[in-house]
């Protein structure tokens, strides 16, 4: 019944470490080798996710910073779409000298930061990417593929959500990928969007898809999706959301890989 699997990363596949588990990558290894499709669809950067399949040593596809970068099994770029350079520029200055909020870009191969105030929510262990610091007076601003903001100090994130939206309205995406990074990208894509382009390109329906998530820049993906599967540690509004989809295990005690384990291997021995 279902051919693809659709998967987020932070707070869905990896564990509260960021680590991918020896159980989890048992489990990916079973399915491919049963012939599903597997998708990672996150918002990190090409480089960090290629450097997490790669470890895993499988082929998969990729959707990546959001949706606004797509990769086939083969690591070929097959959609790309980045912020328009005026709104890119904006959008770093609007926040540039809140030293409440960190405002982050990236840019082609690199990762740009403004400052590194650990309590507004800067986790450089989440990333085997080194950042560089940046001005937008001094930037290029061509192929940014996504902008975020974080921060400990949520009402100002969810202030600036607004602010954005009445700026842009629906040249950009905006989402919460957790409570405290609020990203946007081109209006044009989504992780959504990349996964209808996969399920084309492959001639398979998204009914045949399983997706799983826990945050709102998931949610996209997960309404289109034959089934989908909501972690328990997840956003609480992505679960009022899609009342329909399943709650299933936290992340920190392997959710994806139990279920998907029950559901198509130990069903099936």
């Amino acid at each position: 019944m279902y051919r693809i699997i659709t998967v987020d990363l932070d707070g869905t596949l990896l564990s509260p470490e960021n680590k991918i588990t020896k159980y989890t990558r048992k489990i990916i290894k079973l399915l491919i080798n049963k012939g599903f499709y597997i998708i990672f669809a996150s918002g990190r950067h090409h480089i960090d996710m290629m450097r997490i399949r790669d470890n895993l040593n499988i082929k998969i596809f990729m959707i990546t910073s959001n949706g606004a970068k797509v990769y086939n099994l083969d690591d070929k770029l097959i959609f790309e779409n980045n912020l328009n350079m005026n709104i890119a520029s904006k959008l770093t200055f609007l926040k540039f000298s809140d030293l409440d909020i960190i405002t982050q870009v990236y840019r082609d191969n690199q990762w740009y930061i403004n400052n590194t105030k650990t309590q507004n929510n800067f986790c450089p262990s989440l990333s085997s990417l080194k950042y560089e610091y940046f001005h937008p007076d001094r930037f290029d601003f061509r192929k940014i593929s996504k902008i975020f903001f974080t921060s400990n100090n949520f009402k100002k994130l969810f202030r600036l959500e607004k602010d954005i939206i009445s700026l842009f309205g629906n040249k950009v995406n905006i989402s919460f990928s957790s409570k405290g990074c609020l990203e946007v990208i081109s209006g044009k894509t989504s992780k959504g969007y990349g996964l209808k382009l996969i399920s084309n390109i492959l001639g398979v329906s998204l009914k045949e898809c399983i997706t799983f998530g826990d945050g709102m820049n998931d949610y996209d993906m997960l309404n289109i999706s034959g089934k989908a599967c909501i972690m328990q540690n997840a956003d609480l509004r992505l679960k009022k959301s899609l009342p329909h989809a399943q709650v299933i295990g936290s992340n920190k005690d392997d959710g994806v890989a139990v279920f998907l384990d029950e559901m198509f291997i130990l069903s099936n021995s």
